[in-house]
């Protein structure tokens, strides 16, 4: 088999139809399977992927979970089930756009062995039935990609990965299943196997709804993922990335701070900014008192606007 197809899916009934159909109109000159895991939905999501599953029962193959596993024991399990060369990943509320999109990533892997991963942009679809003027990577992005560069900026779409199975050896490490985030986790992991290369083009929708997985979150939750990742990654690759995780780490520290200031939160902003000091070494000496200045006056400022919104509010 040259390609499986991973789809992961949980109460999509609104969405599942179209991601399926978006795969199965793929033209390729190899042959592909569709896995789809579905993870105890309740919406009739299930039923939609029995009757694919009915219809095309050489093409797909469903694991219907007798109990809701959540969200990263369903991918790796369902990841274990594909049997590709290859395998494409697609959320069951996303879609495809490009019936060339997996035909040219495989091509692409086929003549580039050192390459483990490609991806590409992709739209964003909102939830008023509009397409933002924004895309997912942006014009900017690298063409070639490093594990760093996943580390500190590169963001891949789920839905616009295609990569090597055999990179999953190992996977998934001891833990990963408590992780509260899919695709970069399993990004990184891959990564340590070879490079990852960017098409500057569309293929694919990202659908922002209530009901996503990532776009229901509070920004602080997402914030807090984010630094959970890094930690988890930092320990599997043995330290090694330890300064382009630090990097990181205190960036989200610093946004994740004013975050909480914003909200009013002083505590827990105390708390990150602190973290922001030690990860960039300057919880000593003079640099110490330079940021707390700075800090306080972010505080005294938010403090300011909030007694006056209230204020106004009355």
């Amino acid at each position: 088999m040259k390609l499986s197809v991973c789809i992961f899916t949980f109460n999509h009934l609104e969405y599942i139809s179209q991601a399926i159909e978006s795969v199965l109109m793929q033209k390729t000159n190899f042959n592909f399977e569709i896995v789809i895991g579905e993870d105890h939905s309740t919406d009739g999501t299930r039923e939609i992927v029995t009757s694919y599953q009915k219809k095309y029962p050489d093409k797909i193959r469903g694991y219907l979970n007798d109990k809701n596993l959540g969200v990263m024991p369903n991918n790796v399990y369902t990841l274990s089930k594909c049997r590709g060369k290859y395998i494409a990943l697609l959320d069951g509320d996303d879609f495809w756009i490009s019936d060339e999109k997996i035909q040219r990533q495989v091509d692409f892997l086929d003549n580039n062995p050192n390459f483990v991963l490609c991806f590409h942009d992709a739209m964003i679809f909102n939830q008023d039935g509009r397409y933002d003027s924004r895309t997912c990577c942006g014009p900017k992005q690298k063409k070639t990609v490093s594990l760093t560069d996943i580390i500190c900026d590169t963001h891949i779409p789920t839905g616009s990965a295609v990569f090597r199975r055999q990179g999953l050896e190992g996977f998934p490490p001891k833990g990963y299943c408590d992780l509260k985030a899919t695709d970069r986790p399993l990004f990184l992991f891959l990564s340590a196997f070879g490079q990852s290369y960017y098409f500057n083009e569309c293929w694919s929708v990202y659908r922002k709804h209530s009901n996503g997985d990532w776009t229901k979150r509070s920004y602080q939750n997402q914030w807090l993922t984010h630094l959970q990742i890094h930690k988890f990654m930092n320990r599997h690759f043995s330290s090694r990335y330890q300064n382009a995780f630090c990097k990181c780490e205190s960036r989200v520290s610093y946004l994740l701070a004013l975050s909480l200031l914003r909200d009013g939160k002083i505590k827990r902003a105390k708390c990150y900014f602190r973290k922001f000091l030690r990860i960039n070494g300057k919880i000593r000496g003079s640099g110490s008192i330079f940021y707390t200045r700075i800090f306080y006056f972010c505080l005294v400022s938010v403090a300011k606007v909030l007694s006056l919104e209230r204020w106004r509010n009355r």
